[in-house]
């Protein structure tokens, strides 16, 4: 992918609002994550679980090309297997760009390390993943390294 390419890859993940459906691991709460964000709410509803750290993850769109919505769901499934698996909880949620011209079916996964996002990323060779911890901000985590020519 070129420098352009990337930089409008990166301003589209900015330009996207990552909704995490009500569920009671969340509060039972609709959130909307942002980019360089703080989600105090969300901070708040996690603590009372125990939580510290969380990820938002698709298998959606390999490479960021788009696919057929039967590949996207085999491929959402054998994510959400993977997750169940290793004992992690997943809540519903999708990203929507901000001018609603897509969206990806997504998973929000409280307590997930930041080391083991990116590897969930890379595994489905998503471009980035987005990461958090309680109190801070919302961080856009580049999965795929850039070619070296």
């Amino acid at each position: 992918m070129s420098d352009a390419g990337r930089a409008a890859l990166h301003a589209a993940f900015k330009a996207t609002g990552y909704v995490v459906r009500p569920h009671p691991l969340v509060g039972n709460a609709k959130h909307v994550l942002r980019v360089d964000a703080e989600h105090p709410s969300l901070d708040a509803a996690l603590t009372v679980h125990g939580f510290t750290t969380w990820a938002f993850l698709t298998a959606w769109n390999p490479h960021a090309r788009a696919r057929p919505p039967r590949t996207n769901a085999r491929l959402q499934q054998r994510l959400v297997a993977l997750l169940e698996a290793r004992g992690h909880p997943s809540v519903s949620a999708v990203g929507v760009a901000d001018d609603r011209r897509w969206f990806e079916e997504s998973l929000f996964v409280p307590g997930l390390s930041r080391d083991e996002a990116l590897r969930l990323g890379r595994l489905f060779d998503q471009e980035a993943v987005l990461w958090g911890a309680v109190g801070g901000t919302a961080e856009l985590v580049m999965c795929l390294e850039p070619s070296r020519s």
